[in-house]
């Protein structure tokens, strides 16, 4: 018989307590690990970790919607490490 409509899955949810209690264990050796990385690969880092943790805006919510279009290019951002040798 399946669970009903709305209540939660017991085994998820006990998996991402796990999850939760693994990380939070290693909250500083994360934060070292990402401090280590090069600028770019910190970004792309902090982005995937943000798309677990955010809630994806939904269409209506997106104030982009009407002025940006399918054919219009994409955003590109190019990121590029500072040379910290020399002085500004």
């Amino acid at each position: 018989m399946p669970r009903p409509k709305g209540s939660l899955n017991k085994t998820t949810t006990e998996v991402k307590e796990l999850l939760v209690n693994i990380l939070a264990n290693r909250i500083e050796a994360l934060e070292y690990s990402l401090d280590a990385l090069p600028n770019q690969k910190k970004v792309e880092a902090l982005l995937k970790i943000a798309s677990l943790v955010l809630p994806r805006p939904h269409m209506e919510q997106n104030p982009f919607v009407e002025e940006w279009g399918e054919d219009d290019p994409p955003i590109v951002i190019q990121l590029h490490d500072r040379d910290t040798t020399q002085e500004p």
